[in-house]
């Protein structure tokens, strides 16, 4: 049975013991708290789920999630358990070259934030997110946004699960048409980034530069499995390719993990806080199992 590490992109939900899981295995957690702090110049190591979880801080909630998911595959590899594939949903293909060794933990930090950068100047006259669709056909959504010039089908996560993306009127109109559609669920995420669309065409451009001229990027020991076309990679120059591409392109997490099943994955990691990946994996048809942060025991036979 072949094993993925799978990589989420912002924690929008902890389960809540996720610090104290990683704790009983190893320090890494906290040691990658205080090295991102250093680097950062930013005080993270008063991170707490309860009181402190930068969650109204857009920027260091995706640093917190890139530190959990780096403790999460640097704990996996120091119990010699390494992936076959390994794949980043959305913003999680940082921590995922990190763990493919393409990148160094503070490189990581770099991309996360210079694409922030990037994408905040390339969109300061403009109000843009994201929103959620659950329960209405691919058919029913892209009918909905037919007639939104600033608004795209971001991410597709199951038959009837979908991601929208760019400006922040015309996703509320939509979440209203959704639910009076009969959507299940229909909401604003918590992010005021477009991510994945031709809004970020410019700074996507920018982002390839930085890359090129400033971050090393190296071949990855692991095979990455694409989440906006699917294909394998890990030389460098496709990596790159795959980072500016993710910040402005659209992305199918159903395809991805359908993939990975072809490949004969049986087995899924989630490597990083809460259980997003986990929860959009039960809908998902085939005989696979995931375990998050929480099933870290079980997975490992503990």
């Amino acid at each position: 049975m072949l094993t993925s590490f799978i990589f989420p992109a912002f924690v929008s939900e902890y389960s809540g013991n996720e610090p104290e899981v990683l704790r009983r295995y190893s320090d890494d957690f906290d040691v990658l708290l205080h090295k991102a702090s250093n680097h950062l110049e930013i005080d993270l190591t008063t991170f707490d789920i309860l009181h402190n979880s930068f969650q109204d801080h857009e920027l260091n909630t995706q640093f917190i999630s890139y530190i959990f998911s780096c403790a999460v595959s640097d704990i996996l590899k120091s119990k010699n358990v390494n992936p076959q594939f390994i794949s980043g949903y959305s913003m999680g293909l940082y921590a995922a070259l990190y763990c493919g060794q393409a990148v160094t933990f503070t490189e990581g930090l770099d991309l996360i934030r210079k694409a922030f950068e990037l994408i905040k100047d390339s969109t300061k006259n403009l109000e843009t997110g994201m929103g959620s669709i659950v329960g209405l056909s691919k058919e029913d959504v892209l009918n909905l946004i037919a007639k939104k010039d600033g608004l795209i089908l971001a991410n597709t996560n199951g038959t009837y699960s979908y991601m929208v993306s760019g400006l922040k009127t015309e996703i509320n109109e939509v979440i209203n048409l959704a639910k009076q559609e009969g959507a299940l669920h229909a909401a604003m995420m918590n992010v005021t980034c477009p991510y994945h669309t031709s809004l970020l065409n410019d700074a996507s451009e920018k982002f390839r530069d930085y890359v090129l001229q400033q971050i090393q990027i190296k071949d990855s020991n692991f095979n990455i499995v694409s989440g906006i076309d699917q294909r394998i990679f890990s030389a460098r120059e496709e990596i790159i390719r795959e980072l500016s591409a993710n910040m402005n392109t659209e992305i199918n997490w159903l395809k991805t993990m359908e993939k990975m099943l072809e490949l004969n994955v049986g087995r899924f990691v989630e490597c990083g806080a809460g259980t997003s990946l986990y929860k959009i994996g039960k809908f998902i048809k085939g005989d696979f199992k995931i375990y998050p942060v929480s099933s870290l025991d079980r997975f490992l036979g503990i």
